[in-house]
């Protein structure tokens, strides 16, 4: 058996039950995986508590808690070429991943090699926040030389966004509130508080 973090119905926190479940052998084009971390993220309470929501995610209760997971293969299918027993990886998946075993089929998209100089608290943080970030500056077609402004730059999401677009030689300043300055100083950004003070155009 193995521990899983699961919601038999929509609500907040309290829902949540650890509960066991069989322990599963990947079939040909899976790989098990034994799970070190989870990344949390708002989405995650939002689609929880939200029964309206949830259907557009794919969610059906039973529901295994969060999606950003990191981990190390234990045990693959006769068809797995890509991955082998013993490759740390991370991703997202919306069966759940706050379970100590994750099945993961390698034909769906989302799981990938952990690089060596990147440990599983960090790479269980990027398929999500990290994603949007990049896809966020991709969309925003930001280059060298743009100064760019990041709302809420300490957030989750946030703070992908200031590297990332600092590798891209862009300058960037981002709102967040002052306990968050020195924070985001040692990170690149220029800080601007929240507040009044802020000109409309």
């Amino acid at each position: 058996m193995v521990k899983a973090l699961q919601y038999k119905t929509f609500g907040k926190p309290d829902v949540l039950q650890l509960v066991d479940l069989p322990l599963v052998h990947p079939k040909a084009d899976e790989v098990s995986i034994k799970v070190s971390h989870v990344g949390l993220n708002p989405m995650d309470w939002a689609i929880m508590g939200n029964p309206e929501v949830a259907p557009n995610f794919g969610v059906k209760l039973p529901q295994t808690f969060a999606y950003d997971f990191a981990g190390i293969i234990d045990e693959i299918g006769p068809e797995v070429t890509d991955f082998k027993v013993g490759d740390h990886v991370f991703g997202t998946t919306m069966r759940g991943a706050a379970t100590e075993q994750l099945i993961f089929s390698t034909k769906e998209r989302g799981l990938f090699h952990r690089p060596d100089f990147v440990e599983d608290d960090v790479t269980s943080t990027l398929a999500v926040a990290g994603h949007t970030a990049a896809v966020a500056l991709r969309k925003a077609h930001v280059s060298a030389g743009d100064t760019l402004l990041v709302g809420g730059a300490a957030g989750g999401v946030g703070i992908f966004t200031v590297q990332l677009a600092q590798i891209l030689g862009a300058k960037v300043i981002g709102t967040a509130s002052d306990s968050t300055a020195d924070f985001l100083q040692d990170l690149g950004a220029e800080q601007i508080s929240y507040g009044p003070g802020w000109l409309t155009v």
